[in-house]
């Protein structure tokens, strides 16, 4: 990173980095691995921080939550999935034992169906926020979006 970027990456760091531990944190349910996934989303874009536009702007925005999404995935699928879960003290730990489940069936599916359900559900995207980022109309993205939820019934449904 060059030094007339630094100021940039504090920028990019003072704005984004709740959201991506809110991103991380919901595919995780751990707060330490969130931070974990955050530091390895911005560890990440801070090489292209030349290719980032106005920190401000949605595409900025799409781009540093994709890339914490990414990581958090990245994180979940390194884990260890034979481990008992530990039901006992969940309340206490905000773990859902439902979210597991559709974490894990989000985890699977095709990257654009992902991509599609978390940024509008997870992130709050409107569909036409989705579709300047995705260079798609509305209605196509209505319909990926239907698409995707009807993949994710059918995977849940299986499992």
């Amino acid at each position: 990173m060059l030094e007339t970027q630094k100021p940039k990456a504090e920028q990019l760091f003072k704005k984004y980095w709740h959201l991506m531990c809110h991103i991380a944190m919901e595919i995780l349910q751990n707060p330490a691995d969130a931070e974990d996934a955050a530091q390895q989303a911005l560890l990440y874009l801070l090489p292209h921080m030349d290719k980032l536009g106005d920190i401000d702007s949605p595409s900025t925005k799409a781009y540093v939550a994709l890339t914490a999404k990414h990581r958090a995935i990245d994180l979940y699928r390194s884990r260890p999935h034979c481990e008992p879960l530990d039901v006992s003290n969940m309340k206490a730990a905000q773990v859902h034992p439902e979210r597991l489940g559709v974490m894990e069936a989000i985890s699977q599916l095709p990257p654009r169906d992902r991509d599609v359900l978390l940024l509008r559900f997870w992130a709050g995207y409107t569909t036409e926020e989705i579709g300047g980022m995705f260079h798609m109309k509305k209605d196509a993205v209505q319909k990926a979006i239907w698409r995707a939820k009807k993949k994710l019934a059918a995977t849940l449904a299986g499992s």
